[in-house]
């Protein structure tokens, strides 16, 4: 199934709301880890797994391309790697190969999910006049 049936009137909409949720993944990753996260095990994991699903699902209705998608499952990579990066920076944050490892698993869900009908949320709010 094709989770991408038609392309997205407000493209340039959609990639800024994109561009807004790294923002606020960003800002999350930097903040000190709410301390009920610690309680489910693996919690924090399945939130990195879940937060790279949701953005490579995004991302992968608004550049629907093979070679886009690529080039947008290695620059989540490329993000996940950052905020590692910037967590070891940050004295109440750690960085952990394993929240990598969770958010490579996660990209690759959100390219699973966009085969799916999932892949076709965005352009279903799109308000499309009558035929």
């Amino acid at each position: 199934m094709n989770g991408n049936p038609r392309p997205l009137r407000y493209a340039r909409l959609w990639r800024i709301g994109g561009h807004a949720l790294l923002l606020l993944a960003l800002a999350a990753a930097l903040l000190p880890a709410p301390q009920g996260l610690g309680r489910i095990d693996y919690g924090d994991k399945l939130l990195h797994a879940g937060a790279f699903a949701f953005l490579m699902l995004w991302y992968a209705q608004v550049y629907a391309g093979r070679r886009e998608r690529l080039r947008c499952a290695c620059g989540l990579i490329g993000f996940g790697l950052t905020i590692e990066l910037l967590q070891a920076l940050v004295p109440y944050r750690a960085a952990d190969i394993w929240d990598l490892v969770a958010d490579g698993a996660g990209v690759m869900l959100g390219l699973l999910l966009a085969r799916t009908w999932l892949g076709s949320l965005l352009s279903r709010f799109e308000i499309r006049p009558a035929a």
